[in-house]
């Protein structure tokens, strides 16, 4: 067929549009590879592999390519690999990197868990009462686990610390060296290079240990630590262009016959057999021009942070001894040129234009806002948001609770908080494990659990419940209701509870137990102006019976007793306790004031009791100092009517005497503890520190109106003291002692105490 000359011109028309527009899209290609601007000398990527504390070897590497001059054009990291090689490629000098390592408390990032005294009132009781804290989400459809020990939020914190202000949708091109991060897809198990987004979830999402830190959805994907994908992303440098790859490989050792000796190392084992069979393959994409590192780190383990600038040393040392590094250095005048260009510019101080909240809670918009307690148009300042932050977590019903800095388009800026509720909820089961013994007479046990229903409204109403059997039976439900602001609140409580006391005489022979019993309806309204001040005041009715063993039945015949009370109560308490199993700093005064008619059989009759207690915790270093006073006492207009009786005796409770030997209506108590804390591993996914202590205490009884102290007289102060070994154990604190007091005859009464779960 022969063209006409006006199909020849298309023709040629359309043959120049299609050169034109392949040529564009081949040069925009080219463009948009990061090696495509390095000029004169071979593309330089550094890949750094992933092994936890040993990535202290990267910055060691970092440091000597910088003393050779050797510019780097790309940084590929997986995991620690990331963290280190994204701080690098964000502009940060050997130094920088070198102080962020240094100065991040990494204890804090395996635990999720804000400290106490950053929690509401009502989750410090709760929580106290319950230190069991296994988060069984219980709804009609089962039982739901949470996806990791942890969740993420202290993690991501830590990265908050050290890369500081980032852009939330970037192209890591744009970054002063290029850079990509590794992860993999926990649905496909395939590796995932994320180049675009925000820094910081690319990064925590490649350091998201399976099973341990729960996941990260990135662009709809559920993404956990690269290193079981790809732990030295050699392909991912070679795919970018790299013609020199620089790999630092710090994959740990396999574990020999003599470790494998619990379920975690055997876990720790087989993940090494994965990272190594996948190391494997990025070995052979090594050519003859490319430097492969591999320092020797054996002897620092996964989550040995603390020894993160010896693992520098040895990188730096590794390095030293790969001669073919020196083929990569540039003159000096050249490679100056270059830091100018990949250092990180001092920051402009940022202010916040707006404040954006993603909330994905039943929560209320503003009572969020209100306690993250920043405000637009103030200057950013990431300890005061990070304390926010805190605040919000601190509800203990977020999975993670992030923020983002972000710079507009019009140069405006907008402080981005995204609250996540916790996927396993909304109803939450703990436990609690109680057990007290003093080997002779006196042996106390109870298993209890609580369930929490949480955001049953906008401002964070609850329904909480309690069940425990043992020699102390209980069933409590509550329904917490907040008013008008989450500081005000009206609650109404059903509880029923049964306790046992082993009585004894002065020879510690058992008497029997007493009984007591009882049914109590409480409603309170209350305001709450902080999280450590609460005040509440309301109408409590009880009814009940004490029930006496027969030796002293037939001579008081009184004891056996069956009663109702009821009238107001007014109740306060101010906490700030850093920690109530052993405080270290902070004070905790409780006080209750009850006005109530009573009536027993024919008596009738009008009581007020009165309680205070107070606990005041001082450290410094390794020691911790505290010291508790209490005063309790009863008085009825009706000298006939007992129905309340206090109690000493136990283990820094006037140690020596067994639990609860001596009885009155008005007790006095002082004590100061000393607790010496022994050392423990710097890293750890639960703080389970040791003490060892001692006590002094004083106290006395007064007014046993119901005889129950037998021989014992009272009205008298004595003095009495203990040693102990303490651990804070997940299971609450665990106490071995030996406490001894003075009697009333000034002869010397003593005991030695197993405790589990009971707080002093």
């Amino acid at each position: 067929m022969r063209l006409t000359t006006s199909d020849q011109k298309w023709v040629l028309i359309w043959g120049l549009l299609y050169f034109w527009a392949t040529s564009l899209h081949a040069e925009q290609a080219e463009v948009s590879s990061p090696c495509s601007k390095v000029v004169d000398r071979p593309c330089v990527a550094l890949v750094l592999g992933g092994g936890g504390a040993r990535g202290g070897a990267h910055l060691g590497v970092i440091r000597y390519l910088e003393e050779q001059q050797i510019p780097v054009d790309i940084v590929i990291g997986t995991s620690i690999g990331a963290f280190v090689g994204g701080l690098y490629a964000s502009g940060n000098s050997p130094e920088q990197i070198e102080h962020i390592l240094t100065e991040l408390p990494w204890s804090q990032g395996f635990q999720d868990r804000v400290q106490r005294h950053e929690k509401p009132a009502r989750r410090k009781q709760q929580q106290d009462a319950y230190p069991i804290q296994l988060e069984l989400g219980i709804r009609l459809d089962g039982v739901h686990l949470p996806k990791g020990v942890l969740h993420g939020q202290a993690m991501a914190e830590l990265l908050q610390r050290a890369y500081g202000v980032q852009a939330n949708q970037l192209d890591f091109d744009e970054l002063a060296i290029p850079f990509r991060a590794v992860a993999a897809d926990l649905v496909s198990g395939e590796a995932v290079v994320l180049a675009e987004g925000s820094l910081l979830q690319a990064v925590q999402a490649s350091m998201s240990i399976p099973g341990v830190v729960s996941p990260m959805e990135v662009d709809q994907r559920i993404l956990v630590d690269g290193g079981v994908a790809n732990n030295l992303p050699v392909d991912v440098a070679k795919a970018l262009g790299a013609e020199r790859v620089i790999a630092v490989s710090i994959d740990a050792p396999l574990l020999q016959k003599e470790d494998l000796t619990d379920a975690f190392s055997v876990s720790e084992q087989l993940t090494n057999f994965l990272v190594r069979r996948g190391l494997a393959v990025q070995l052979a994409l090594l050519n003859e021009q490319d430097i492969l590192l591999q320092p020797e780190l054996g002897g620092i383990g996964t989550l040995d942070f603390e020894q993160l600038m010896h693992g520098a040393d040895i990188g730096y040392q590794t390095a030293t001894s790969a001669t073919a590094l020196q083929s990569l250095a540039v003159p000096a005048s050249d490679y100056h040129l270059w830091l100018l260009a990949h250092r990180l510019p001092a920051a402009p101080e940022q202010r916040i234009d707006r404040i954006v909240l993603q909330n994905q809670s039943a929560l209320d918009d503003h009572l969020l806002l209100t306690r993250l307690g920043i405000q637009a148009g103030d200057p950013y300042d990431s300890q005061l948001v990070e304390q926010g932050v805190r605040r919000l977590y601190g509800l203990d019903v977020f999975e993670r609770v992030s923020q983002q800095l972000t710079v507009l388009e019009d140069d405006s800026t907008e402080l981005q908080v995204q609250v996540q509720e916790k996927s396993w909820g909304p109803g939450y089961l703990n436990f609690r494990l109680r057990f007290e013994e003093d080997f002779q007479n006196m042996h106390h046990y109870q298993l209890a659990a609580s369930y929490l229903y949480t955001n049953l409204s906008p401002l964070g109403a609850e329904w909480y419940s309690e069940l425990a059997i043992g020699s102390d039976k209980l069933f409590s439900s509550e329904l917490y209701w907040p008013l008008l602001s989450p500081a005000t609140f009206v609650s109404g409580t059903l509880s029923v509870f049964s306790e046992r006391q082993a009585l004894e005489d002065s020879s510690r022979r058992s008497l029997g137990n007493l009984n007591h019993s009882e049914f109590n309806a409480t409603a309170l309204a209350g305001w709450h102006p902080s999280d450590h001040f609460t005040l509440a005041s309301g109408w409590t009715r009880r009814a009940g019976r004490y029930r006496a063993p027969g030796s002293l039945a037939e001579e008081q015949a009184g004891l056996r007793i069956t009663y109702q009370r009821q009238g107001p109560l007014l109740q306060g308490r101010w906490d700030t306790l850093d920690n109530i199993n052993f405080p270290g700093r902070g004070i905790r005064l409780s006080s209750e004031v009850q006005w109530l008619q009573d009536r027993s059989g024919g008596e009738r009759g009008n009581s007020r009791t009165l309680s205070l207690d107070l606990l005041a915790a001082k450290s410094w270093q390794a020691h911790r100092l505290h010291t508790r006073w209490r005063w309790q006492r009863y008085r009825n207009n009706d000298p006939e009517l007992i129905l309340e009786q206090f109690s000493l005796g136990g283990f820094l409770n006037l140690s020596g005497y067994p639990h609860q030997y001596l009885y009155g209506s008005t007790v006095s108590f002082g004590s100061l503890v000393y607790q010496y804390q022994l050392s423990q591993p710097q890293m750890s996914f639960l703080n389970m520190p040791w003490f060892v202590g001692g006590s002094i205490e004083r106290g006395r009884v007064q007014d046993d109106l119901l005889n129950l102290n037998q021989t014992q007289q009272t009205d008298t102060w004595l003095w009495a003291g203990s040693l102990f070994l303490g651990w804070d154990s997940p299971l609450g604190p665990l106490f071995f002692g030996y406490g001894r007091a003075e009697s009333d005859a000034r002869s010397q009464i003593d005991s030695w105490y197993l405790s589990l779960g009971h707080n002093f």
